[in-house]
């Protein structure tokens, strides 16, 4: 109901919007021309009206968005000189075959098809497209500092709490406890879990302290994790993780993946064939999908809050946030399985090679 309001208002303004200027048009033509004939002049501008409706929400909807948002400068210059001659070209059709002959008929034999203002054509085409572009530019920018900022006091509203909630004291005493049971019968084992811990704690504390790190960080993190989880499974083929393609090179927001990870320790079936929990990270040239796979207990998954920890409604908002447009989250459970799918479009700000700071670091 409210997205229907929304759009009835938008529609609304937008035909607002072209009544206003089609009355500022008429009154500024028949002032300059001295004609009273309204509705002359009026049926006159309406023949042309459509053309600049046509080339404003071409311009605003089509090459705004595709081109010059997605910093195409040139191909967007290109394309706004072709379809400005279609629409030139267009309008004097109209004027000559239709406007002329109806109104002007006695002028007509001196009038050629290709001798006309050209310029004089195109500014006054142009002239709303560039108004209504200037209000969309300035629309763009106030939602994109909308955003910045939301992020940002997010970020700073939720850091203690997104600590606490990732490795939370009760995974926190438990790795503790299993690395102290490890010291007497493995202590190999027990000093790579040290390790594993120290950079977990490091990984959280220092390199996520940032809107992007490097997706080699984000797995060797989830590598820990998962290592460290084992430690207290006593099959150790309960977990299987594949890292496909080549993940270097790309950024992704810290922390990010974690969460559906720590959701399937926490309530995947413990008696189940091996792998019960299945982890696939594939990383191609323009994106990266992350399935999570797990089995589950309907009537356990019935009484716990799935949602804990950093809670799934976080997630989607910070992909919201961080990857508006650029992102599918599909979470939900089939047959005795739990199943989430995450698919990343990476485009110039996920490259690293964009971001100097970390370029020949780590990769």
């Amino acid at each position: 109901m409210i997205k229907a309001n929304k759009k009835l208002i938008r529609i609304g303004s937008h035909i607002l919007f072209w009544i206003s200027y089609f009355i500022f048009i008429l009154i500024q033509v028949t002032f300059l021309k001295e004609d009273t004939n309204y509705l002359r002049v009026a049926f006159q501008l309406s023949l042309t009206l459509p053309v600049d409706i046509f080339a404003t929400y071409f311009t605003v909807y089509i090459l705004l968005p595709k081109l010059l948002f997605k910093k195409k400068y040139y191909l967007f210059i290109l394309f706004l000189i072709l379809s400005a001659i279609v629409f030139i070209f267009l309008q004097r059709v109209i004027l000559y075959y239709i406007t002329y002959p109806l109104f002007y008929p006695d002028y007509l034999e001196s009038y050629i098809f290709f001798r006309f203002n050209y310029f004089y054509t195109f500014v006054n085409i142009y002239m709303v497209t560039g108004f209504f572009m200037a209000i969309k530019l300035l629309k763009y920018w106030y939602e994109n500092q909308s955003i910045r900022m939301e992020l940002e006091n997010q970020n700073k509203n939720s850091e203690i709490a997104l600590l606490r909630n990732q490795i939370n004291p009760h995974f926190l005493f438990n790795t503790l406890n299993n690395i102290d049971s490890l010291i007497m019968d493995n202590q190999e084992q027990a000093s790579d879990s040290i390790i594993k811990l120290s950079e977990i704690m490091r990984y959280m504390l220092y390199d996520s302290n940032t809107q992007y790190v490097p997706l080699s960080k984000e797995i060797n993190y989830l590598e820990s994790y998962i290592s460290l989880q084992k430690i207290r499974l006593k099959d150790p083929e309960y977990v299987k993780m594949e890292i496909k393609g080549d993940h270097k090179n790309k950024l992704i927001a810290p922390m990010l993946l974690v969460p559906f990870v720590e959701n399937a320790f926490k309530h995947g079936s413990k008696d189940v064939k091996s792998p019960g929990v299945l982890i696939t990270l594939t990383t191609g040239k323009s994106f990266l999908e992350f399935i999570v796979i797990n089995y589950i207990n309907e009537s356990d998954l019935n009484r716990k809050d799935a949602t804990k920890g950093i809670g799934m409604n976080n997630v989607r908002r910070r992909l919201e946030l961080i990857y508006k447009n650029q992102y599918h989250l599909e979470v939900g459970s089939k047959n005795d399985k739990f199943i989430v799918k995450l698919r990343l479009n990476f485009n110039e700000t996920n490259m690293i090679f964009h971001h100097p700071k970390f370029t020949n670091k780590d990769d």
